[in-house]
């Protein structure tokens, strides 16, 4: 692994990488971008190319072109290795290495099940006729890589063994489920999770397949569910997993918009009437960690599920979520009973249009109630409910007072009565959960103290990985020690080690190129001197009190000649 990790990076460059995700503008010797792993306004989100690494301020997030990858992607080391071993035209060669065996093997079975999936459609002319009938064409078919398996009890396991995997890997991937025999006899028995189903490979950001999910088909006389989905597994969390997102992250980022709809045929027609900047969510509900996925190629989300005002209220707490996480959110409007898969089979154009017309999530709220009917008090009281709680939640006071006109104008009431009322508004529990639950990356910021022991311990790093630079009025590791104390400059020392790259990278972008840099040093260490001689006189005015209660005059006289000596030794330093 450690050959071909090493071919992937002098292959890639950093700036190349990330170059591919950010818009990253040239910063001296480094290129700086707006993070896109928390939100900011300022740029603190440094790539340094001398050091093939990146790091952000702000969030104190870095790492290289693997790290990276893996944060942007959402995928784990395998992943990221994947993805850039593609990119960079280089063959993973795997050593011996448990863990990752034992994942590839995984990631082999889940394949082998979709090559037999894929050979059982390739069968039966019933469920092909089904598909091209629900407007699924042969190229959809082949790029989706879609299934069928019959409803047989244990066909896939016994396909699988055969293959040479093991029922522990059939059964950590999911593929075949543990049941109880018969009354009568002992043991367990396996059998198949999916039967009698067309199957839909799902495949992470790297292009593995990670599970399935399978919509059943033909006549079954039992009751089933209409799709089964994976269970959660080592491999799928259905909580970060959007149906599609690997096809579609390329066109996300380039139409800087992400379609997002409810099942499998709707993302497969939508990608193939065009719109490939669309994902599904697979019927399960929005979640934070879905969003965070998306959040770092675009802000901009629009929901096509097939809504009606009761499907726009029930989709409420999605919606609040979305705007927590930073996103403005469209709504667009299908014909009453239609979704996005029977539209695109009537016209893929009036698809693409629902989609180019969609409307703020707000505008199309308004004009749901309007549609519905509600007048005068009703309609009043419906906007209450219903609008004005999501009024409040923008962001912008611009955006509110827009909306705030709107529901003026619909009402016919002074808009000093509307902000009244919203005023008044108190967060709805449903709203607090959502936000609370979003998480914020606000770093926790260090002591003044610390701060700039930081800054001196990267100088000294940073001074002792150069040769053309000469200090000629200070030596700061000299220094340092004499303020420390041998002992405390060991500790502090080794403290920062595992920081060695971050701090040699922030005091590159501080001080590279920097004029007097002698002196920017000397004025770090006095100011270190200030601050210990602060937190010295904070101990002794402590001690000084103590000696006071104790009524010791021999003690008292020796507190007050150390107070004394250093508020000198501060008064000096001050001038």
């Amino acid at each position: 692994m450690a050959s071909t990790v090493e071919q992937i990076k002098a292959r890639l460059s950093i700036v190349e990488v990330a170059g591919s995700y950010l818009k990253l503008e040239k910063a001296g010797g480094n290129f700086r971008a707006q993070c896109p792993f928390h939100n900011e306004k300022t740029p603190s989100f440094f790539v340094s190319p001398s050091r093939q690494s990146y790091h952000c301020f702000g969030c104190n997030q870095g790492g290289d072109i693997f790290t990276f990858v893996q944060e942007m992607e959402g995928v784990d080391f395998l992943g990221s290795l994947k993805i850039l071993a593609e990119r960079a035209g280089v063959e993973i060669s795997y050593q011996s290495q448990p863990d990752k065996n034992k994942f590839e093997r995984l990631y082999t079975c889940l394949e082998a099940a979709t090559k037999i999936y894929e050979a059982g459609l390739a069968k039966d002319s019933a469920v092909q006729k089904y598909l091209l009938d629900r407007g699924v064409s042969t190229e959809s078919i082949k790029k989706f890589r879609l299934g069928f398996v019959a409803d047989s009890w244990r066909f896939l396991h016994d396909e699988l063994i055969q293959q040479k995997f093991t029922l522990n890997e059939l059964l950590t991937t999911g593929l075949v489920v543990e049941g109880e025999r018969n009354s009568g006899t002992k043991g367990k028995v396996y059998y198949d999770r999916f039967r009698g189903r067309i199957m839909f490979p799902l495949v992470d950001p790297a292009g593995r397949v990670i599970g399935f999910s399978g919509r059943i088909f033909g006549n079954n006389n039992q009751v089933v569910a209409k799709y089964l989905n994976s269970p959660q597994t080592e491999l799928f969390d259905k909580s970060r997993f959007l149906f599609g997102y690997d096809k579609a992250k390329i066109a996300i980022r380039r139409a800087d918009q992400v379609v997002l709809v409810e099942g499998q045929l709707d993302l497969v027609l939508s990608h193939q009437a065009g719109v490939e900047n669309t994902v599904a969510g697979s019927g399960t509900a929005l979640t934070i960690e879905q969003l965070t996925l998306l959040s770092r190629l675009t802000k901009n989300l629009v929901m096509a599920y097939d809504y009606d005002l009761a499907g726009l209220k029930a989709s409420r707490r999605a919606i609040n979520l979305a705007q927590a996480s930073g996103f403005s959110i469209k709504i667009a409007k299908l014909p009453s009973g239609s979704d996005p898969a029977d539209l695109i089979k009537q016209d893929p154009t009036k698809w693409q249009q629902a989609i180019t017309r969609a409307k703020h999530h707000i505008d199309f709220l308004l004009d749901a109630l309007v549609e519905e009917g509600y007048q005068g008090l009703d309609l009043n009281r419906a906007i209450n409910q219903d609008v004005l709680p999501a009024v409040k939640q923008l962001a912008k006071k611009m955006e509110q007072a827009h909306f705030i006109t709107k529901i003026s104008a619909i009402l016919n009431i002074e808009e000093t009565a509307i902000w009244s009322d919203l005023n008044n508004l108190t967060d709805s529990d449903e709203l607090t959960e959502t936000i609370s639950t979003t998480p914020t990356l606000a770093p926790v910021l260090p002591s003044r103290g610390k701060l700039i022991l930081d800054r001196l311990f990267g100088l000294i790093f940073w001074l002792n990985s150069q040769t053309e630079i000469n200090l000629k009025a200070v030596d700061p590791e000299t220094k340092l020690k004499e303020i420390l104390g041998p002992e405390t400059y060991q500790v502090e020392s080794e403290v920062r080690i595992k920081d060695r790259e971050k701090l040699i990278m922030e005091t590159e972008h501080f001080y590279l190129g920097a004029e007097a840099l002698d002196q920017t040093i000397i004025e770090l260490l006095d100011n270190l001197r200030l601050e210990h001689l602060r937190q010295a006189l904070k101990e002794a005015l402590a001690e000084l009190r103590q000696a006071e209660l104790a009524k010791d005059p021999s003690r008292l006289e020796q507190c007050l000649k150390k107070c004394q000596a250093i508020t000198q030794e501060l008064n000096i330093l001050k001038k």
